[in-house]
């Protein structure tokens, strides 16, 4: 007897709505009224048949385009087969930086240009669009744009992701999670990546460029990847030996703090201190930095080295980083008297002159994050 097997019906075609044919219309004036004019201009453009893809000719010609990314743009989000159209625009007539700006999202329903929905946004802020793609792998495109808000000092741009659930759009990204000074955002292989230059104000401290990438982790979109890039600042040779050094990777940390000694190149802050004294900071904590990597690999030869140009030759009384030396010379002592590298890191840190080295290295801004007390010195028992 046959045993019949039962077949998967196919998904259904969406049924495309028969949207206003494009024919060529004269690009309207700029209305009198944001944003309620330019919703109900743009309606009536796209629905007398305007091309979609002169809409940024349009917004330029308006003097309204975002200040930076795309204007305008056409995807099929809700899965109708029609392309819905996304445009950013901003207020050219605004009295304030930035002007504010609006999103909006049309559709076709029924054969007519329909607004799917609208998305303000508060003084001092605008939109600019990013792309669409299908970040969450379920067949739709999400749309991806970037709020921008800009304070006394600093712009910041906070990346949304919208996909639709059948009725209305859900937003993607944690709240203002995926949120950068100054920054540009661009879709890669179906991940999302944001690059920052650093905040915008001198009290921040020196920064360095950093890349965010977010994708989709099977559930959510999650931040899979955060990039540091180069620095020009003797600080950052210093953070980058003391991260390696935490890690234990003690050949990179060793690279890092020789850099802090030998690279004329580096630049230094100079808000606190003047670039000499400071200059004189950094390369005493390296050499203090290379006597806990020496001590580490056993190399008690380069560690008296490194302790003697502390002690005697390159720091003396009343110089900038001699608060170095005298941490360094507690450690020494009881080292040799001991040989525990524990409690001769517990004898340093209890020092007056701890104090202060841990008041220069947290005077970099508030765009660094701080040292603690057990960061002096690598070999302190949690």
């Amino acid at each position: 007897m046959e045993i019949a097997t039962a077949t998967a019906a196919p998904p259904p075609t969406p049924t495309p709505n028969l949207c206003p044919p494009r024919t060529k219309v004269t690009l309207p004036p700029r209305p009198d009224e944001f944003p309620v004019g330019y919703l109900d201009t743009l309606r009536a453009y796209l629905t007398a048949g305007g091309d979609p893809a002169a809409l940024t000719a349009l917004l330029e010609s308006w003097e309204a385009l975002p200040l930076m990314g795309k204007g305008a743009l056409t995807t099929d989000l809700t899965g109708t087969g029609d392309l819905e159209i996304a445009v950013s625009f901003i207020d050219p007539l605004a009295e304030t930086f930035p002007p504010p700006g609006m999103m909006a999202l049309y559709t076709c329903q029924a054969g007519e240009i329909e607004l799917l929905d609208v998305y303000p946004t508060e003084e001092y802020a605008y939109f600019y669009l990013v792309g669409s793609a299908d970040l969450t792998t379920n067949g739709l495109d999400e749309l991806v744009f970037v709020e921008v808000y800009c304070g006394a000092h600093t712009c910041w741009h906070t990346a949304h992701v919208w996909a639709w659930n059948g009725t209305d759009f859900e937003e993607q990204l944690p709240a203002d999670l995926f949120s950068l000074p100054y920054a540009d955002f661009w879709l890669e292989e179906g991940q999302i990546v944001g690059e920052s230059g650093g905040i915008g104000s001198v009290g921040a401290g020196p920064q360095r460029p950093s890349r965010e990438i977010w994708a989709w982790n099977g559930s959510v979109l999650t931040q899979t990847a955060e990039v540091l890039g180069p620095s020009e600042w003797r600080y950052h040779a210093l953070r980058d030996g003391d991260t390696a050094l935490l890690a234990g990777n003690y050949d990179a940390a060793a690279e890092s703090y020789l850099r802090v000694l030998h690279v004329a190149e580096l630049k230094e802050y100079g808000l606190w201190y003047d670039e000499v004294t400071e200059q004189r900071w950094l390369e005493a904590l390296a050499q203090w930095r290379l006597l806990t990597v020496a001590l580490q690999l056993g190399d008690i030869s380069e560690a008296e080295v490194r302790y003697d140009i502390l002690s005697r030759l390159a720091f003396p009384a009343e110089q900038p980083g001699q608060p170095v030396a005298l941490l360094a010379q507690r450690f020494w002592e009881e080292y040799l008297e001991t040989g525990e590298l524990s409690s001769s890191c517990l004898a340093a840190v209890k020092t007056p002159a701890a104090t202060e080295v841990l008041e220069f290295l947290n005077s970099f801004g508030y765009a660094n994050s701080l040292y603690t007390v057990a960061e002096l010195c690598p070999f302190l028992t949690p």
